[in-house]
């Protein structure tokens, strides 16, 4: 990537990041962290997002939504190679809001609490979530990615580089972390993925994710 393209990129990394913290928080707490991922971090993350999917087409071997889950996967790590920054927003899920909503599936902020985390290697994801922190992470998100929008810069939401990034331990004290790679070329290198748009067919085919 040029100079010029890259400069601008890591301005408007830098408000995409003043857009994320000034975003409407619940109750007015902040528990959003932002992080623009170095190029070594975003390399690792890229890696990562292989190794998941390396792991998921074990778990279903010799399956047709397997090797298109494994597909979906390796497309947007190489997204997150291609792109010339990656903008990390995470939040601390567990940190309930005491309101007893019910919204995490439980009746009690308490009993959510108190219910085992799902451990990584179990899943892509380590809830039980506080609904109000899930929704100030999607608030904080848009808001960067509006602010990207209006700077011409193409990006995309990726809840992957999200979870590799969780997995390496990047962005701590995060147990969600969505992932916001930017790019700036002459065609958006996120859409009109063909690998990609392959493999959704098959997801999307297979009813309830069970092989028929």
């Amino acid at each position: 990537m040029a100079s010029l393209e890259k400069s601008g990129l890591e301005i408007v990394a830098k408000l995409m990041s003043i857009s994320a913290r000034t975003a409407p928080k619940s109750g007015g707490i902040d528990h959003v962290h932002i992080m623009v991922a170095s190029s070594s971090k975003q390399k690792s993350i890229a890696g990562m997002m292989k190794k998941v999917a390396e792991q998921i087409c074990q778990k279903l071997p010799n399956s047709k939504l397997g090797n298109a889950i494994k597909e979906d996967w390796e497309s947007d790590a190489s997204s997150i190679i291609e792109s010339g920054l990656l903008v990390l927003i995470g939040v601390e899920g567990r940190k309930a809001i005491g309101l007893n909503c019910g919204g995490c599936g439980f009746s009690t902020c308490s009993e959510m609490l108190k219910h085992r985390r799902i451990s990584l290697t179990e899943h892509s994801l380590i809830g039980p979530y506080c609904i109000f922190k899930v929704m100030d992470l999607s608030i904080a998100s848009a808001s960067a990615v509006k602010t990207a929008m209006e700077h011409n810069v193409d990006n995309r939401m990726m809840y992957k580089a999200g979870v590799a990034a969780l997995k390496l331990g990047i962005l701590n004290p995060c147990d969600l972390i969505m992932g916001i790679p930017l790019s700036a070329t002459g065609k958006n290198i996120y859409f009109d993925r063909t690998d990609k748009l392959d493999a959704w067919k098959v997801i999307k085919s297979n009813k309830n994710n069970k092989e028929p």
